[in-house]
């Protein structure tokens, strides 16, 4: 019988989609890369979620393998060079937390632009005063500073254009210059250039090692004192302890992050002891929603694949031969 491992549970309509198919379905007891392999020697395909890191000596031990799908639009945590070598599918599911992770992000952009971190503690603590301190912003105007114009990017430059009247810029450094879109923005063609001049800036580039830190105490410390940075797309972008740095010294206002270079972040972690940063588990895409969406879309990779149609989201596809 066909094998498919998933590394970790996924929703349940996933499964039996699967299951309807004929398929034997194993789930491993631990997401730890070194457990994973020991259920992938014998498996056709494998559905994998962030808490796995899919090594290269994984994906070789795994003789039978077809496809690795992952639940959800980064790969990072998935060797695709060693898969390519093998001529092993990778697919993501890059269409199915778009809304969410944009949802999530300007839920960013309203509690840091209104302060509703601080306000909380305060009506906690008996510090109703603090309404007379006047911290909050207003969005109308401000600008809106977009690091990576993709799906996500230029989702959530559209909402806060359109919905808050923010003026938009944005930076891709891999974007055509013909794209098009029905709002009016900017792109800057200087990295460094953005963070000067943005009320906001919003993060949404995939992480590579080109892209480790890219975001350092430099550019951190050359923002605008009452300007804001958002991470929801991978950690590693930003450089944590800068960060830190600069929230601490208050040259920057507040930020707030979804991801970490480590996950979960270190307790020794600077940012969290900090009250101007507000910060999520790495929950942007994971709505009830999105989660189903993330799953079912993996599972529909994985059936095509086994069942000899060609996936509709191959990320390595410039790097295999594919055959039906």
């Amino acid at each position: 019988m066909v094998k498919i491992l998933l590394s970790q549970e996924i929703h349940k309509d996933a499964i039996e989609f699967m299951k309807s198919r004929d398929f034997e379905i194993q789930i491993s007891p631990n997401p730890k890369d070194e457990i994973v392999r020991k259920y992938a020697i014998d498996a056709d395909a494998m559905i994998v979620r962030t808490a796995t890191k899919l090594s290269r000596d994984t994906i070789f031990a795994a003789k039978k393998l077809k496809i690795i799908a992952r639940t959800g639009a980064g790969v990072d945590n998935v060797d695709v060079n060693a898969a390519s070598e093998r001529n092993i599918l990778v697919c993501n599911t890059p269409e199915a937390n778009i809304d969410s992770v944009v949802e999530h992000t300007i839920a960013f952009i309203f509690a840091l632009s209104k302060y509703l971190f601080k306000m909380d503690t305060a009506v906690r603590e008996n510090n109703f005063i603090i309404r007379n301190s006047y911290l909050p912003i207003d969005l109308q105007g401000k600008v809106l500073g977009i690091i990576g114009f993709g799906k996500i990017g230029r989702k959530v430059a559209e909402k806060c254009c359109k919905c808050f009247n923010m003026k938009i810029f944005y930076y891709d450094k891999f974007l055509p210059d013909d794209v098009h879109v029905d709002f009016p923005c900017k792109r800057i063609k200087d990295f460094y250039e953005i963070f000067l001049i943005s009320d906001f800036v919003s993060v949404h580039i995939p992480y590579t090692e080109e892209n480790h830190n890219i975001i350092n105490k430099e550019i951190l410390k050359n923002m605008k004192k009452d300007a804001f940075i958002i991470n929801t797309s991978r950690g590693g972008i930003i450089d944590e302890n800068a960060l830190a740095d600069v929230l601490s010294e208050n040259k920057i206002s507040g930020a707030a992050l979804d991801v970490f270079e480590n996950e979960p972040p270190k307790p020794d972690n600077p940012i969290l002891k900090l009250n101007n940063i507000i910060l999520t588990p790495h929950s942007a895409a994971l709505t009830i929603e999105s989660s189903r969406r993330m799953a079912m879309h993996a599972a529909e990779c994985v059936v095509d694949a086994l069942e000899g149609r060609k996936p509709k989201w191959i990320y390595n596809k410039d790097k295999i031969k594919f055959i039906v």
